[in-house]
């Protein structure tokens, strides 16, 4: 909002810088020192009253030939005796003025516009790191339910352990089974099977150690993987920025010509009329878009090289950027 209001702003004040003269108040001003009236001119030349007061009133009509407007202009000021020269110059300004306001009015909406995306663009890139981030935790708390899934699984295995420990200390009390001789037997057989089971029973266990173990160590590298990949990108990205450079242009007056420039971001970087012997100095991102209205009053160096203006036609508005196409 503050760069569209900043955007009016400036083209208030280029309204003001180039505010002049047109031809229709001169005219309108040499009738009235005559004392003649708006029928008195129109009879004299064979016009309409309304052409009359459309001339006096910069309104002539725009669809019609400049060759039509200007002989129209010429014809009144040879009636009240203003000079025709001074007339036609001041039509050519006004013609120019206008133009000129017009480009900066479609630039201040092209800059609204451009704020609005921006502002978009930001809210966009919010809501993909939110949606990263959402990522990032339920994986995280995916690992963590998987970690404690393991030990989970286990604990059945050593209930049933503790149970057969029960039943073997038990069993051990059965009475000894008498010989037909007489002789007490032992159950050393037995003991030797319970041990067996119990050395087994416990190598089954240990794996599942092991591969809660290996589990954490690939977390950890993926980890490690994913921030080498993001330090890379960055440094593409600073890269990137370092490559871009400001192109710097020399602008020298000889005559009051009006300019209007914009580098290759579409920032205006200079505007306005700029007098004679006034030399302006321009910097800013190629390719630099560059409207003159008198193009032979300047002289131009971009980058150490003179930019030859004698391509351009004397007395017509030069559109071109900086550097020239080859």
């Amino acid at each position: 909002m503050n760069k569209k209001k900043q955007s009016e702003l400036e083209v208030a004040e280029l309204s003001e810088d180039m505010e002049m003269i047109g031809p229709g108040a001169m005219l309108r001003d040499a009738r009235v020192k005559l004392k003649k009236s708006q029928e008195d001119i129109a009879l004299r030349l064979n016009f309409k009253i309304s052409l009359v007061q459309d001339i006096e009133a910069d309104n002539l009509d725009k669809s019609l030939p400049a060759t039509y407007n200007r002989g129209y202009l010429a014809s009144y000021a040879k009636i009240v005796g203003v000079d025709k020269e001074d007339v036609l110059a001041s039509y050519d300004a006004l013609g120019a003025a206008h133009i000129q306001r017009s480009e900066m009015q479609s630039f201040s909406k092209a800059t609204a516009k451009q704020a609005e995306h921006s502002r978009l663009m930001w809210i966009s890139y919010f809501i993909v790191a939110v949606l990263i981030g959402l990522t990032v935790m339920w994986w995280v708390q995916e690992s963590r339910d998987k970690a404690k899934v393991l030990p989970e699984a286990a604990a059945p295995s050593e209930i049933t352990k503790v149970s057969e420990e029960n039943v073997d200390s038990t069993s051990v009390v059965v009475p000894p089974e008498v010989s037909p001789r007489g002789t007490t037997v032992k159950p050393a057989e037995s003991d030797a099977t319970i041990a067996e089971d119990v050395l087994a029973e416990q190598s089954i266990l240990e794996p599942n150690d092991e591969q809660v173990v290996s589990l954490e160590g690939q977390t950890i590298q993926t980890s490690d993987k994913d921030a080498n990949i993001a330090s890379k990108n960055t440094m593409t990205e600073t890269n990137t920025l370092d490559i871009i450079t400001e192109s710097t242009a020399i602008f020298t007056f000889a005559g009051d010509c009006w300019v209007n420039i914009y580098d290759a971001t579409g920032e205006r970087v200079a505007w306005g009329v700029k007098k004679a012997g006034y030399v302006m100095t321009v910097s800013g991102q190629a390719p630099l878009k560059v409207t003159l209205g008198k193009p032979e009053l300047a002289a131009i160096e971009f980058n150490g090289e003179v930019i030859d203006m004698s391509t351009f036609n004397v007395g017509n508005i030069a559109k071109f950027t900086l550097p020239l196409s080859p």
